[in-house]
């Protein structure tokens, strides 16, 4: 088991009046001290599902937890959620390690051993139902979202990556994993078609060109076993295309909002002209689909 290096009970400041206590994370993962913080704990003698949030690749665990809203959520729902943290590479701002983005910022940074012993913490620590553990994240956090799914399928329930894209289909999970990508038609940082982002500062970054979101969305609806056939609801600017899981197999849904842009849903936006999705609040899309998801453990 990793070791646990401490563990101290915190309230965040600048959080806004109405935030909840929460339990600062440190431990080891492939030798290197590493935090998260989580929310929500569940009491003695319970379990609860846990939503692990990843920040983008200028944020931090305090800075996801102030835009996403999950802490009410959290709450109302009854499950856990940890922000985790990657990278510093600047005061404040974190980045992970997909292979493939802000590689001089990361190094060889090893986010695959940190989920690891992240959520082995939760198992052995933190009471975390080992059939309910989720991940979604934002832009970057998005991308190391796709990269932990596919290489530890087994490890989770479901996975919601939000503005997000895949940078390549050389590791296939040996297991499906329900997915909900959301993304925005005006993102000019990561293109809904691919390729390389129309952000300068995030392409000279970029060691490898995005794939498309119909590229993704074929290799999840291959790996799920998912009914290539999907059900389309349109509401608004807001386009879902969900193709169902037949048994043994897990869905996978896209959701497209024609207005939206880069950025967390729900929140201001972070750049001019730049307007995240607004037609609803990231955390309840997310929660809506993963509390619906459950995986079977051994």
């Amino acid at each position: 088991m990793r070791l646990l290096l401490s563990l101290v009970v915190l309230w965040l400041f600048g959080m806004p009046a109405h935030a909840f206590s929460a339990t600062e994370l440190r431990f080891l993962a492939a030798g290197v001290e590493r935090r998260a913080v989580l929310v929500n704990e569940a009491p003695q003698g319970e379990v609860r599902p846990v939503v692990i949030v990843l920040h983008g690749g200028r944020g931090s665990a305090q800075e996801m937890r102030q835009r996403t809203g999950f802490d009410d959520l959290a709450v109302s729902q009854g499950f856990s959620v940890v922000f985790a943290e990657g990278t510093e590479w600047g005061p404040g701002q974190h980045a992970w390690n997909t292979g493939y983005l802000q590689r001089r910022h990361v190094g060889q940074t090893d986010d695959v051993a940190y989920f690891d012993a992240l959520i082995d913490l939760l198992l052995a620590r933190h009471r975390a139902d080992a059939s309910r553990i989720y991940m979604t994240g934002g832009s970057n956090g998005a991308m190391m979202t796709f990269a932990y799914a596919a290489r530890r399928p087994e490890r989770l329930a479901a996975i919601a990556p939000i503005v997000g894209a895949m940078f390549s289909f050389d590791v296939r999970p040996s297991t499906p994993v329900p997915i909900m990508m959301i993304n925005g038609a005006m993102d000019n940082e990561v293109p809904l078609e691919g390729g390389m982002s129309r952000n300068s500062l995030v392409a000279r970054a970029q060691a490898a060109p995005f794939k498309s979101l119909e590229e993704s969305l074929q290799f999840w609806i291959a790996v799920n076993g998912s009914d290539p056939q999907p059900r389309v609801d349109v509401s608004g600017t807001v386009t879902t295309r969900t193709y169902a899981a037949s048994d043994g197999a897990a869905p996978t849904i896209s959701i497209v909002d024609a207005a939206g842009g880069h950025g967390w849903p729900g929140s201001p936006a972070v750049r001019a002209g730049n307007w995240p999705i607004q037609a609803f609040r990231g955390a309840d899309r997310v929660w809506e689909f993963f509390r619906t998801q459950r995986r079977a453990v051994q």
